[in-house]
């Protein structure tokens, strides 16, 4: 096939010229919206960052209205009595090493470091990581304090990253559905 006469052919029709510029915009716009993306997948360093973090407490041991003598199914929701619940969204992004298996956790302390809960990252990249931890009152927290969530990006034995929260502590308490 000459190309010569197909170019030489001017002015080119009106279509010709629309299909043109839409694959070109459509290209150039391509570039331009994925180019940040590429630059977040893989990281130099690993990060982490929370996100809705909350502390709730529940200083009330309550338990559901059954009549004497029938037996019941309950349904539980809310915090048990007498304990914290720690809830928080966290991003974690280590860099990709080949593998798609990850060495890293995630640890979440409450107040000074005394109590704990860890979770694996389960790849490197990009991961969000839902912490949900009940842990017993120790009585060292009472609603409306502030409470200091640490999260600590784990390396083997090696901290690689840091973030901390200070959320005020709410009240809540434990409902249950009961059946007999």
């Amino acid at each position: 096939m000459n190309v010569l006469p197909w170019l030489l052919n001017w002015p080119p029709r009106p279509g010709a010229v629309i299909a043109f510029l839409f694959v070109t915009a459509f290209s150039v716009g391509t570039l331009v919206l994925f180019t940040p993306v590429t630059d977040q997948i893989n990281p130099d360093e690993a990060t982490v960052e929370a996100s809705n973090v909350s502390v709730y407490l529940n200083d009330e041991i309550t338990m559901p209205d059954i009549e004497n003598g029938t037996v019941a199914t309950c349904v539980a929701s809310g915090t048990p009595g007498d304990h914290l619940t720690v809830r928080a969204d966290i991003l974690v992004e280590t860099p990709m090493e080949g593998s798609n298996t990850s060495p890293y956790d995630i640890e979440v302390s409450l107040g000074n470091g005394s109590m704990t809960t860890t979770e694996p990252v389960q790849q490197t990249g990009r991961e969000r990581v839902d912490v949900f931890w009940v842990v017993s009152d120790d009585e060292s927290l009472s609603v409306g304090d502030t409470a200091d969530i640490h999260i600590r990006l784990r390396d083997s034995d090696s901290v690689v990253a840091t973030a901390t929260r200070a959320v005020t502590v709410e009240k809540t308490r434990r409902s249950y559905d009961c059946e007999s």
